[in-house]
């Protein structure tokens, strides 16, 4: 049980941080999502610590369950999810495992410290738990299950100073789950007894009454009486307020207001429209146009949207929305301008109905069958017939064969449904499409899910917030990539 990393718990928990914490140490590497100070996520790259090989190790689900499970992860479903629509599991079961997992991959990061841990701020983190885990809850179960702390067991029974609940508000309040034993010890702590006096009274052995104080002393709940009691981190500050919109050198305020206002609302109904536009419609051109119409189009347009018109408002809402405009702009006239980018991204859109076809299809939930017929079981196809369908796209991708690459990823996928870099290729080549940079976003994130250790994923990600506009998420990816790999080049974002 390691002291530096049970004080970095706490301070994210008196801070009510946001953010990814980052924890690589000598056996595996872990990440731990706080959502204002509570646990509501957990990752590794360890095997053991997945959901399937929890809900397995304790005898909820076989091997044969889990793999038959694991087929849908391409839909982007969770694990639990898929094995409650497929019947092998209840739904009110999954939130249970997932604590059971959030709770062992805590435990692994304060009982086998770290050698690096790099906290990210974030502003949106997305939990996995209906009911978030307190850090007082995840010290407490390492102090449980910590071994070969003897020596400390030994030193705090031996010390002459008293145990008092402890002064600071925040930290006596914490929600966390005690044993009926573990809340008689607690509530021996009064300022005057020892710990050697509160384990003579214990219903339970010294030195497990002893491990029991650790648990409360390293989770702040109680402390040494004349120690200093560790002091609340201020939270956050609310962020400033946001600049008011300066009006244009000798306009009326009333006059500025109107305008920012009509800006507002054309810049709005663009980055909407956009969204469902192809490159010709974007520039307002018919489809096939010459070159010397792209680039008339275009210069026409981005003397209308370019942002250095707009620098005055100061709506980071409206920035972001404008820059999707101009980016989407640019990216038309870029694609239109090169006969061999225009042909591609015109055999692309050509292939628009039958994607959405297949997408429907590819992305279905996972059903049970019940038929009273017995149908022939469906030839098990090896992971290596996977991989070369796999090896298929890679070639396609190099081809700037975009359609063939997301055919080949998604065959390879049906197969291998596990392998985070066929994910990423995928999602590489459906964001050539505008209009499938959705299901880019979700590629992208099921691939940093399987591998959040590989940097090129994150970079991924940025790289598709920064071409949407979205530099607010695309900063704090890039950011997160950056921890992983220092080393890394990555875009500067606006």
């Amino acid at each position: 049980m390691n002291t530096q990393v049970t004080e970095a718990l706490r301070k994210l928990y008196l801070g009510q941080r946001s953010g990814t914490l980052l924890c690589e140490g000598a056996d595996a590497k872990r990440s731990v999502l706080f959502d204002k100070g509570f646990v509501v996520a957990a990752r590794s790259s360890l095997k053991e610590d997945r959901l399937g090989e929890v809900m397995i190790r304790h005898g909820r689900i076989n091997r044969q369950q889990f793999e038959d499970a694991a087929r849908f992860i391409k839909s982007g479903w969770k694990l639990g999810e898929i094995l409650a629509e497929l019947r092998i599991i209840e739904k009110e079961e999954i939130d249970r495992f997932v604590r059971i997992q959030l709770l062992d991959i805590v435990c692994s990061v304060i009982i086998h410290p770290p050698v690096r841990m790099v906290f990210t701020d974030e502003e949106k983190v997305d939990g996995a738990v209906a009911r978030p885990l307190s850090v007082a809850d995840a010290i407490m179960e390492a102090a449980r299950r910590s071994a070969g702390i003897e020596e400390r067991l030994s030193a705090l029974l031996a010390a002459k100073s008293s145990l008092s609940i402890t002064r600071n508000a925040t930290l006596q309040t914490q929600d966390v789950n005690l044993s009926a034993e573990e809340g008689f010890i607690l509530s021996r702590v009064d300022g005057h007894e020892s710990p050697k006096s509160i384990a003579a009274m214990s219903p339970v052995p010294e030195k497990e009454t002893a491990r029991t104080l650790l648990g409360l002393l390293e989770a702040g709940i109680i402390e040494e009486v004349g120690a200093a009691a560790t002091p609340p981190v201020a939270s956050h500050s609310d962020p400033p307020a946001r600049p008011s919109e300066v009006p244009a050198a000798g306009e009326p305020p009333a006059a500025a207001v109107d305008r920012n206002s009509a800006a507002k609302r054309e810049i709005e109904s663009l980055y909407h429209g956009y969204q469902t536009m192809d490159h010709w419609e974007v520039l307002g051109i018919e489809r096939g146009a010459t070159q010397e119409s792209v680039a008339a189009a275009f210069r026409k347009k981005a003397t209308l949207y370019h942002p250095d018109n707009y620098h005055h408002i100061r709506d980071r809402e409206f920035q972001e929305h404008l820059s999707h405009v101009f980016l989407r702009l640019k990216e038309a006239h870029e694609t239109l301008s090169h006969e061999e980018d225009a042909k591609g991204y015109d055999r692309l859109t050509e292939k628009e109905g039958q994607y959405e076809q297949q997408n429907k299809e590819w992305s279905a939930p996972p059903k049970k069958e019940v038929s009273s017929t017995v149908e022939a079981a469906p030839p098990v196809r090896s992971a290596d017939e996977g991989m070369a369908l796999f090896a298929r796209a890679k070639r396609a991708y190099i081809q700037r064969d975009f359609w063939n690459t997301i055919q080949f990823c998604q065959q390879a996928i049906e197969i291998v449904s596990d392998n985070a870099e066929i994910y990423h290729l995928l999602a590489m080549a459906q964001k050539e499409n505008p209009k499938w940079r959705k299901d880019a976003e979700k590629n992208l994130q099921i691939a940093i899910k399987l591998d959040p250790w590989k940097p090129d994923y994150l970079l991924a990600l940025g790289k598709l917030y920064q071409e949407g506009g979205l530099h607010t998420r695309a900063a704090k990816v890039l950011e997160q990539a950056r921890t992983l790999d220092p080393g890394l080049e990555t875009p500067d974002v606006e």
